[in-house]
C-alpha cells in the first residue's frame, strides 16, 4: 500500500485562526468586564434625576481616572483661563454631559485599549473610537436626536476590535507564534463584529448599542433604530478620514449614499465633515 503523502503543516494564520473560530464556536472566549465606573456611568446617562455631584462622587472612586479626568478638562480642547483643580469645578465648568463623556471614555480606554504588544495600532483604533463618538454626537445634533446616546454608540461601535486583539494574545504561544500583525487585524477585520456582538450582550448594554454595534457596517438590514445605525456608520468613515484622509477621501465621504439616506442637506454635508479639526483637537487631549 503507497505511502499517503504527509499533511501540509497549517501557517501560524491558519493556526490562530481555527483556535479563534473554536473560541467563539464554544463560547471560550475572555471577555473583559465592563469596568464599573463606566457601568454606572453609563446608567447616570440615562437617570433624568442624576445629579452632578453624583458623577463626580462616581468618578472619585477611582482615582486613576479621576486624575486623568482633571488632566483632560485642564487641556486646550476643553479648559477656559481659569485651571479646574477639582472634579466638582470639572463638574460645573463642562458640565454633567460633556464630563460624563470624558470619563467614560476613559474608563473605556484604561481597562479595553491597553494592549502593549499592539501599541500603535491600537492606539489608530482609539482615536478612532473616540473621533466616531465625537462625529456621531454632531450628527445627532444636527438631526436633533439623542446626541448623548449617540456617543456611546460611536464610541462602542468598533469594540470588538481590540477584544479580538485581546482574545488573539490569550491564545497558547505555540499556536500564535509567528502571527504577523498585518495578519493578526485580518483576523479581527472578520471576526470583530461577532466578539463585539458577544462583549455587548455580556456588558448588557442597551439595545441600541447592541443594534449599531451590530448593524453598522450593514445598516439596511437593521431592523430597529435605523437612523442610528445609518449616523453611527457615517461617523465611523468620518473618523477615518478625519485621522487618516490617505486612507478615505473628502470627496468619497461626502458622495456617500448614507449623507442622502439621513436627510442632510448639501450644507450640513460640508458642515459635518468640516467639522474634522474640532475632533482631531478633541481625540488629541484624549489620546492614549
Amino acid at each position: 500500500m503507497p505511502n499517503e503523502p504527509a499533511s501540509t503543516p497549517l501557517s501560524p494564520f491558519e493556526l490562530t485562526r481555527k483556535a479563534l473560530m473554536k473560541a467563539l464556536e464554544y463560547d471560550e472566549l475572555r471577555i473583559p468586564v465592563l469596568p464599573q465606573v463606566a457601568h454606572e456611568i453609563l446608567a447616570l446617562t440615562r437617570d433624568p434625576d442624576a445629579a452632578l455631584s453624583d458623577l463626580s462622587s462616581l468618578i472619585y472612586q477611582d482615582q486613576s481616572i479621576a486624575s486623568r479626568v482633571l488632566h483632560i478638562s485642564n487641556s486646550a480642547a476643553f479648559a477656559g483661563m481659569e485651571r479646574i483643580d477639582s472634579l466638582d469645578m470639572a463638574v460645573s465648568r463642562l458640565g454633567m454631559r460633556l464630563l460624563s463623556e470624558i470619563a467614560l471614555s476613559v474608563s473605556i480606554e484604561k481597562n479595553i485599549f491597553d494592549i502593549p504588544e499592539y501599541r500603535a495600532e491600537v492606539k489608530w483604533l482609539w482615536q478612532h473610537a473616540l473621533a466616531s463618538a465625537l462625529f456621531a454626537k454632531e450628527i445627532g445634533d444636527l438631526l436633533r436626536l439623542n446626541g448623548e446616546g449617540l456617543y456611546i454608540c460611536g464610541l462602542l461601535h468598533a469594540i470588538g476590535k481590540p477584544v479580538t486583539l485581546l482574545a488573539l494574545k490569550d491564545l497558547p504561544a505555540e499556536i500564535r507564534t509567528g502571527l504577523t500583525k498585518e495578519e493578526a487585524f485580518l483576523l479581527v477585520e472578520e471576526y470583530s463584529v461577532s466578539v463585539g456582538t458577544i462583549v455587548t450582550r455580556q456588558w448588557k448594554l442597551p439595545q441600541i448599542i447592541q443594534d449599531t454595534n451590530f448593524f453598522y457596517r450593514d445598516y439596511e438590514q437593521a431592523l430597529r433604530h435605523k437612523t442610528e445605525t445609518m449616523v453611527t456608520y457615517l461617523a465611523d468613515i468620518l473618523a477615518t478620514h478625519a485621522i487618516s484622509p490617505e486612507k478615505l477621501s473628502e470627496e468619497a465621504v461626502l458622495e456617500d449614499p448614507v449623507m442622502e439616506k439621513l436627510g442632510l442637506s448639501s450644507e450640513a454635508r460640508v458642515e459635518v465633515v468640516q467639522f474634522r479639526e474640532h475632533v482631531r483637537q478633541r481625540a488629541r487631549s484624549m489620546d492614549i
